[in-house]
């Protein structure tokens, strides 16, 4: 089985699964259910206890990955299939839409407004821009991240 921790916020929400088979499940982590400020991460996943499986988990988180022609861009520049969610959340799940992060279990929670800034010389902005048409959110480039459409700082 394979996890990804569900943050909002920059706050440890739950966690999403991946069985063997491909069925995603997600369950609220316990210590975010019982916070008197827990807010659920969508109306189709109101808190509760118990997991949601398979088609009641899997419409949300596919629905923070970029739409359609991104999406077969960026899986095709990653070496990834375009309809496994759990894969494309597994490697851009760190910059989805919104308030929303999927990061591994290993890796340092999502800190609140950081961001790490680079300033580019006029020649590296022109090939990045020249890129962008063959590379949706710059996939697959090491040490670049930028985040999905909703989840910018407005920096």
């Amino acid at each position: 089985m394979k996890r990804l921790i569900v943050y909002l916020n920059g706050e440890r929400v739950g966690a999403l699964d991946e069985d063997e088979s491909g069925l995603l499940d997600f369950r609220y982590a316990p210590e975010w259910t019982g916070r008197s400020d827990a807010m659920p991460l969508s109306r189709s996943l109101p808190l509760q206890s118990e997991p949601f499986r398979g088609k009641h988990a899997r419409p949300f988180f596919a629905g923070i990955l970029p739409d359609e022609g991104p999406r077969q861009q960026i899986a095709a520049i990653l070496g990834i299939s375009e309809r496994n969610d759990f894969a494309m959340l597994e490697r851009i799940g760190g910059e989805c839409a919104g308030a929303v992060s999927l990061l591994p279990e290993d890796a340092p929670a999502p800190i609140l407004g950081e961001t790490h800034v680079r300033e580019l010389s006029e020649r590296e902005l022109e090939d990045i821009v020249a890129e962008l048409p063959r590379r949706p959110l710059m996939a697959g480039r090491e040490g670049l991240r930028l985040s999905l459409a909703g989840s910018g700082t407005g920096r």
